[in-house]
């Protein structure tokens, strides 16, 4: 969609998305990560060992975190499928997310072999995966009936929910890509087509009736400069994506070269 013709608080529910999955991913290396590196010999006090402690025991100690997560993510896979239902490219989209979905498997696959350790950084099949999945067979069922699509997504989230609170018993590693399942299946990012592809389809057979008209709700809200950094974000999801990572890596890195 041409950046003048985007709905922006699609941008911005993205954009904030990415903004917590970046502070959740911040939290995780200081609890378990860094906490371990900084303190190896058991020392305690000070800032960063009371940061690392509340990231650990407060911030992953509490039940609201995992609800919060699971929303975000939900928002996040749901404005996906809305945005594919403005797209007239979809397998051309799909296609791109595919590959650098691999690219991305290759490159954590090297680090952890690089670094002798394994399946630390490894993602065989994450969010990147999945949705690049979700747009491709979308783009194949698309001209089914609004209802069918609707009834097919539902009994995707109501299998895939099932399937999360009870895994399935499985040897087969491939059928983890669909539910989750007790099968050695390893991924440092983790998304199973099964419910998450159900809330895809979901946005993406929605989204043309809660935008039919392909407008904002709130244009006049657009402008305003407190919205920008987010809008930004949300702009630039895929990137801030790939890279944030490495980046809260090398500063916690970088802080323990100057602090410890």
């Amino acid at each position: 969609m041409n950046k003048n013709h985007r709905i922006w608080e699609l941008d911005f529910i993205r954009g904030f998305c990415i903004c917590l999955m970046i502070m959740d991913h911040t939290f995780y290396d200081l609890a378990f990560i860094f906490k371990n590196r900084w303190f190896a010999d058991g020392e305690t006090g000070g800032f960063f060992y009371w940061l690392c402690d509340l990231a650990g025991t407060g911030y992953f100690g509490l039940a609201a975190r995992d609800v919060i997560w699971y929303l975000a993510v939900f928002c996040f896979v749901f404005l996906c499928g809305i945005s594919c239902s403005f797209s007239h490219s979809n397998l051309k989209r799909g296609a791109k997310l595919a590959g650098i979905a691999i690219l991305l498997s290759l490159f954590t696959r090297f680090l952890d072999l690089a670094m002798k350790q394994e399946n630390q950084f490894t993602i065989r099949f994450g969010i990147l995966h999945m949705l690049a999945a979700s747009i491709l067979i979308y783009w194949m069922i698309q001209k089914l009936n609004l209802r069918l699509r609707i009834f097919i997504a539902i009994l995707t989230i109501i299998i895939g929910v099932a399937f999360s609170i009870e895994p399935l018993s499985t040897d087969i590693r491939a059928l983890a890509v669909f539910v989750t399942a007790e099968a050695d299946f390893h991924s440092a990012d983790y998304f199973p087509l099964l419910p998450w592809f159900g809330y895809f389809l979901l946005g993406a057979s929605l989204g043309s009736l809660i935008y039919k008209q392909k407008r904002s709700f709130f244009p006049k809200l657009s402008a305003e400069w407190r919205f920008r950094p987010v809008l930004f974000v949300g702009r630039h999801s895929l990137l801030f994506y790939l890279f944030h990572q490495p980046i809260i890596y090398l500063l916690l890195l970088l802080v323990e070269k100057l602090l410890f």
